[in-house]
């Protein structure tokens, strides 16, 4: 290894700058062209990037491969500047991900993604009562995660409406432009073989710790005399079975008491009393070693004449909770051939097909995970859960309604639930494209294609007889069903017909002309059916609509088709390499738009100076510098749906047909929503792309939003579509890049990307101040209020003296009667990711930091659990050393800091002795707000490739060995006994958990080898 000029220097820009300069070679040599390169942009167009206007930010396709995943998208998560995205912590569940803040109140403000210049579809499909409302529910996940990167080429996102107004209102969002693999030129067959085993465990720092101290029950409420923490039996103590929660009596091994185990038939200790003492093992020894396998192979070959590739990728997985699985099929392939030395057809396809089984329920009321966090008695042993229910395979639980009735009182067995109540979903989906490209003149060429991406997904959820009495996780029963089967299924389909003439020329003064024109015709297709049984099931075992013990709600169908036909045109102007300027124009016609108002333009500018090529500025230290601007106008319309009112079938009233009206009234005088687009940027590189840095500030005000707003109940409805309100959001980003070493063998590379977007929302309708976006267990809700940032977190509050706290008479806080209090935002201040990578001849080395900084979250797990005392906050000591829950006679309870009404301090000691003194009893929805910040060491990845002299007499060409930790440690956080980016799903609304999954740490170990 040659010798490293100058020594190891921190990690300061001054430092980094000094050594940059120090190593640079004179046969370095770095062109404009290899620093910025060529990318893939709108409508799948090669660009060199200099020439843009705009920002655009590529991903390397090793750095989504690298840590396997059942969602490719999560290995976004800090490598994009003013990208975010959160994974929700759910089996196989989605992944939230927002580009420059939010753009539309109620709709969909995820990007789309273009794969090989096709949309593609990225729908979640929960229901609007888990995601919304936080009720029973399942996350099914993104259907984008269908996607196979071991495919991907590269990912490039594109991020303005500038760079997407091409695609029309489907990319207001941005846009993430993946080219996929292709055959290469070559003798032989290329083959490659992918495979990797993951394990995945919980990080117990996103699960409750458990007091150890006090058993089941509420406070002294039992026996006789409803006066003692123990009811009686046989003469003796016995503990509330039917309560859950964790503030009984001390724990106390030479006290023997009748526990659940005592009235279960099959019970090791059937008919005895055992000491009371907590929980040998506690509901972290509920989860199981989640293992991932992933195998792939593909073949791949080209010629002058074509080429294709053809690849095959299957997942096979469990997950920690039991009784779980995940099993999906890939098969990809493409291919190009030449059929005259001027016309090219390229053709592609991919098939998917998943299964899973056993996604965990989200939410409050039937989420196992909920009752560990908030509803738990700690001197339950959930192995003794497992060994009733491998035993009998009866519902028997430790919350039993009484010695002679085993019927659970709240609380299923949580391995009957997981076994018994599984919830089953299967996804086929096919999308497929075919293009023809024409060379007219070498100048110009013309381009037919049609892509189409479409699925169908089934879901079934099943609710075994012998359950508690619950909501269906979906379904048309809106009560609770003593058992059941719900069934729905999901078709969708888009179809693009696009038409685009390109013209290039090449002038002899300097000047370069790229234009284009063209149309696209997009058709969009969608179908679901619902339907439930009714009032249990007749016959156990039996999951079918026909086994209803009622008759069945009728069946609920949606079958809509929506039609966008649009014409485009786009000029780009470059000037000796330096200047360039780029207009595009675009006219849309929609279906889901009335007649009269169903055409909406779209506008974009941008201009960008390569000043790095002014000649005073050569030679120096910066070896590329461009400024850039760009402005746009984008228009949107809505779904399909919106403008006629109907009448909606329901379930018959004995022979009666029940027919109701739409509960939100359409609105056939709707026009399109609109957006504005702003983007400043400098981009610039020094000491031959060994420091750069590339920085923007962005607004966008989206206006004339199509909103569903309330409206009086004498109308017949409760809200009415129309045409209101604006978001607009301000930030910066940054992406810095920065080689601090460098030699022949060595190489340290470090990338922070970085961003700040916040969006407020300035504008709603007359008469109208807030828009609520959910509404949540806990009088909790999260809104889009006016003048405040979008996400606002509402509820009670303490009423405050002079700053302070302050207590009633009783020495209790006193809680706002309102709920309309602003306790938090779900927005984050900012946001960003630090990258390290370190390659020493064959071996590499990367790891991976984010952060986040601010933002808010509502915890109804400790809302509930605070108060039911499971957490060890509440079996500490109080000011006089004393436990805080002994009767006050005895020393206990405390003095809560804060004033009295007349602004003295509070001297008044309150009781913690009964349940009440912590959690949602006495406080307000804002004591359980926390700070959403977290540092997190996201990945850790180490690997080595065979050099290829010890290859030389095999059939390898190539063999690498990679071991990857993923979520390792989150370094920092504030919300306790779980992770800040733990949800209920992707979408809108976030800043509130609720029986939250804990997060995992994930090994994984993967070979890859080239043949």
């Amino acid at each position: 290894m040659k010798k490293i000029t100058t020594g190891v220097l921190a990690l300061v820009l001054s430092s980094s700058v000094a050594l940059a300069q120090a190593q640079q070679k004179k046969s370095d040599t770095v062109r404009t062209q290899d620093i910025e390169g060529v990318v893939v942009t709108a409508l799948g167009i090669k660009r060199e990037k200099k020439a843009l206007g705009y920002s655009t930010q590529t991903v390397d396709a090793a750095d989504l491969t690298k840590s396997p995943t059942n969602n490719f998208t999560s290995n976004l998560s800090g490598k994009v500047s003013g990208l975010q995205v959160k994974s929700v912590s759910n089996f196989g569940g989605s992944v939230d991900i927002v580009l420059r803040g939010y753009k539309s109140i109620t709709g969909n403000n995820q990007p789309l993604f273009v794969i090989d210049g096709v949309p593609m579809i990225n729908a979640n499909n929960n229901t609007s009562a888990q995601s919304l409302q936080g009720r029973p529910g399942y996350d099914f996940g993104n259907t984008i995660s269908d996607i196979n990167p071991n495919d991907i080429e590269e990912l490039n996102v594109l991020k303005g409406a500038a760079a997407t107004a091409l695609y029309g209102s489907r990319a207001q969002n941005g846009a993430i432009i993946i080219t996929t693999k292709k055959g290469k030129k070559g003798k032989n067959i290329g083959i490659e073989f992918n495979s990797s085993v993951s394990v995945s465990a919980i990080n117990k720092e996103t699960f409750p710790t458990y007091q150890k101290q006090y058993g089941q029950g509420y406070g002294y409420y039992y026996g006789p005399d409803e006066d003692s923490q123990f009811a009686e039996y046989n003469g003796m103590p016995m503990a509330p079975t039917t309560e859950d929660a964790s503030y009984g009596a001390a724990f106390d091994p030479n006290l023997m008491v009748y526990q659940y185990g005592a009235f279960i038939p099959g019970s090791p200790t059937y008919d005895k009393a055992t000491p009371w003492v907590a929980a040998k093992n506690d509901p972290s020894k509920f989860f199981q070693k989640g293992v991932n396998y992933n195998n792939g192979i593909s073949f791949a070959k080209g010629g002058e004449a074509g080429s294709f590739r053809l690849s095959f990728n299957n997942q096979n997985g469990s997950d920690i909770m039991p009784n779980t699985s995940l099993n999906k099929n890939t098969i990809t392939g493409n291919a190009s051939y030449k059929l005259m030395d001027n016309l090219n057809a390229t053709i592609g396809a991919t098939y998917v097909t998943q299964n899973v089984k056993g996604r965990n329920s989200t939410g409050y009321s039937g989420n196992l995970i909920s009752g560990f966090r908030q509803w738990w008695p700690v001197n339950v042993d959930v192995k003794d859960q497992q060994y009733f229910y491998a035993n009998s395979g009866n519902n028997y639980t430790w919350n039993i309604a009484g010695p002679d009735n085993l019927t659970p009182a709240y609380w299923n067995n949580p391995y009957f639930q997981v076994y018994e109540n599984a919830v089953f979903d299967t996804r086929e989906r096919f999308a497929g494209n075919f293009s023809l490209s024409y060379d007219v003149t070498k100048n110009l060429n013309l381009l037919a294609r049609i892509g189409t991406d479409g699925y169908t997904q089934r879901m079934e959820d099943r609710k075994a007889v012998g359950s508690i009495p619950e909501l269906m996780g979906f379904g048309l029963t809106a009560i609770e069903q003593p058992s059941g089967f719900a069934v729905m299924q999901i078709q969708q389909r888009e179809t693009n017909y696009d038409f685009i003439a390109n013209y290039k020329k090449d002038f002899d003064n300097g000047l370069n002309l790229n234009a284009l024109l063209g149309t696209n015709l997009n058709v969009i297709n969608f179908y679901s059916n619902s339907q439930s049984t009714s009032g249990g099931l007749y016959v156990p075992g039996l999951y079918s609509l026909a086994n209803s013990y009622s008759n069945p709600p009728k069946a609920l169908t949606i079958d809509n088709t929506k039609k966008i036909a649009g014409i485009f045109a786009q000029a780009s102007l470059g000037y000796q390499g330096t200047y360039y300027l780029e207009g595009t124009v675009r006219r849309d016609q929609s279906s889901a738009l009335p007649i009269n108002n169903n055409v909406y333009w779209y506008y974009s500018g941008s201009a960008s100076i390569v000043f790095s090529n002014w000649s005073f500025l050569k030679g120096g230290v910066m070896n590329f510098g461009k400024l850039r601007a760009s402005y746009a106008e984008v228009g949107s319309d809505t779904g399909a749906d919106q403008l006629r009112n109907q009448y909606i079938t329901s379930t018959s009233f004995g022979d009666l047909p029940m027919i109701y009206y739409n509960i939100s009234e359409r609105n056939p005088d709707l026009k399109p929503q609109r957006s504005k687009q702003t983007e400043l940027g400098l981009n610039a590189q020094f000491f031959k792309n060994r420091l750069g840095f590339d920085v923007a500030w962005f607004r966008n005000d989206a206006f004339d939003q199509i909103l569903a707003l309330p409206v009086s109940y004498g109308t017949g409805v409760a809200t009415k579509i129309q045409n209101a309100g604006n978001l607009r959001t301000d930030g910066w980003e940054l992406a810095l890049n920065i080689t601090p070493l460098k030699s022949d063998n060595f190489r340290w590379d470090v990338n922070v990307n970085w961003s700040n977007p916040q969006t407020k929302v300035t504008e709603i309708a007359p008469g109208n101040e807030n828009i609520t976006l959910g509404s949540f267990q806990g009088g909790v809700t999260i809104n889009a209020s006016l003048n405040d940032l979008y996400g606002t977190i509402k509820g009670t509050d303490y009423v405050y003296t002079n700053g302070q706290k302050t207590v009633g008479a009783n020495g209790r806080y006193l809680i706002s009667s309102s709920t309309n209090n602003v306790i938090g935002n779900m927005q984050a201040d900012w946001f960003g990711g630090i990258i390290n990578k370190f390659s020493y001849k064959d071996f590499q080395l990367s790891f991976q930091i984010d952060w986040r900084k601010g933002g808010d979250i509502f915890s109804l797990d400790q809302y509930y659990g605070l108060s039911t005392g499971i957490y060890p906050e509440t079996a500490g000591l109080n000011d006089l050393g004393n436990p805080v829950r002994n009767p006050i006679s005895q020393g206990g309870g405390v003095i809560l800091p804060g004033v009295k009404a007349d602004g003295s301090v509070n001297d008044i000691r309150v009781s913690g002795q009964n349940y009440g003194l912590y959690g949602y009893r006495y406080s307000p929805a804002s004591t359980f707000v926390y700070d959403a910040s977290f540092v997190k060491l996201r990945e850790v990845a180490v690997s080595y490739s065979l050099p290829s002299k010890y290859l030389t007499n095999t059939f390898f060409k190539g063999l690498t060995f990679s071991a990857i930790g993923n979520n390792l440690w989150i370094i920092h956080k504030n919300l306790p006994y779980a992770d800040p980016e733990a949800a209920l799903s992707s979408g809108n609304v976030q800043g509130y958990q609720s029986g939250v999954m804990p997060t995992t740490r994930v090994f994984s170990f993967s070979i890859k080898a080239n043949f």
